[in-house]
């Protein structure tokens, strides 16, 4: 062996220890860089779904992928969109199949997700400028539970940024509950339509 290298010092191991989990450090403040906040897909590849699924086979799929978020792609392999756990286990699959007037089985993935158009957007030159007190005032401001985080220059998803994550790192609450803009807004949230 070369004389580059060299043993590092090695102690045995308690009989137990705490799991560290990612993000789970607490020292995260306002005014450090933003960049910490995204998942980074350049770095870890996404997890994703395909578009043309049933909404049950999406909840199957998610459930043993053990995952609450996928991006939603269609035949290209492009993100078109946004679908929780929480949305084919709740009230949006059945709502939407209800207004929709068919069965639930018959409700597809784009029926539920959160289409790509319609989530906030910011580029990732702005969020490498940017702390994470700005991004919580972007949450705060757009009332949304995810951020897209796209490079300018080729179109793409590079990352995304979590309102929950950031909460549960900052141990404060945000505000990520859309908000009703406009009469027929909560009229539709009272019917129970969730576009």
């Amino acid at each position: 062996m070369s004389n580059y290298y060299h043993a590092l010092t090695a102690t045995a191991a308690q009989p137990s220890a705490a799991i560290v989990q990612p993000g789970s450090h607490l020292d995260l403040t306002l005014d450090d860089p933003a960049l910490i906040l995204m998942t980074d897909f350049r770095q870890q590849s996404p997890s994703v779904i395909d578009h043309d699924l049933s909404v049950g086979d999406a909840r199957v799929r998610m459930k043993l992928a053990d995952v609450a978020l996928k991006l939603v792609v269609n035949r290209s392999g492009d993100c078109i969109g946004l679908i929780a756990l929480k949305d084919v286990l709740g009230k949006r699959a059945m709502a939407r199949a209800h207004q929709m007037g068919r069965p639930l089985e018959e409700v597809r993935v784009p029926d539920i997700m959160q289409p790509l158009s319609s989530l906030p957007s910011i580029r990732l030159v702005d969020l490498e400028r940017a702390s994470v007190g700005d991004v919580v005032a972007t949450f705060q401001h757009h009332h949304a539970e995810h951020l897209v985080v796209t490079d300018g220059s080729a179109n793409a998803v590079v990352g995304l940024i979590s309102a929950s994550q950031v909460s549960k790192r900052l141990q404060i609450p945000l505000d990520s509950e859309v908000r009703a803009t406009s009469f027929s807004d909560i009229m539709a949230a009272v019917q129970g339509h969730f576009d």
